[in-house]
This record gives structure tokens, C-alpha cells and sequence, in this order.
């Protein structure tokens, strides 16, 4: 594109309302993402965090030992989930 079309372009959407900008920024982004890598789990963690979705990324866990030496205990009654099943009808 040149740059008077592009500038004739930029002109264009400037006489938009705001709803139609934010729709043409929607599509802008749905092209654009087409053609991008899928991204990395960081990298949608830094997403989340830069549209405000969340207020921190929790560190990571490294030390799994943690979770390989946890011991089950053992739980009298009915399975939770089936409890919650029963309270939703």
C-alpha cells in the first residue's frame, strides 16, 4: 500500500464512529493473528496480564517432590462432585 492510500485509509477510519473502530480494530487483530505463531504459555500469561484479566502470574512451580510425596487422605461419605450435583437441582 502506498503511503497517500495509507493516509487516505487512516482518514477514513478517523470519520468512524467508536464502534466501528473498535470493530475494525477486532477484524484488524482476527487477520493478524491468522498469520502469527500460536503463542507460548508466557506469553499468554503476559497477555492476560497486560489486558488487566489478571493481576499477577503466579510463579512457577520447579520443585515437583512437593506434589510426588503428598499422601491421600481418606474422605467418609459421598463423593463431593455427586453433593454438588444434588444442591444444583
Amino acid at each position: 500500500m502506498t503511503t497517500s492510500n495509507f493516509d487516505r485509509l487512516i482518514e477514513e477510519v478517523k470519520t468512524l464512529t467508536p464502534d466501528e473502530q473498535r470493530s475494525l480494530r477486532d477484524k484488524v487483530d482476527e487477520l493478524l493473528v491468522k498469520d502469527a505463531p500460536p503463542m507460548t504459555e508466557e506469553e499468554f500469561e503476559q497477555h492476560l496480564l497486560k489486558k488487566g484479566i489478571i493481576s499477577r502470574i503466579p510463579p512457577r512451580v520447579r520443585d515437583a517432590s512437593f506434589y510426588a510425596n503428598r499422601k491421600l487422605i481418606e474422605v467418609e461419605g459421598k463423593p463431593v462432585s455427586e453433593t454438588i450435583i444434588e444442591e444444583r437441582r
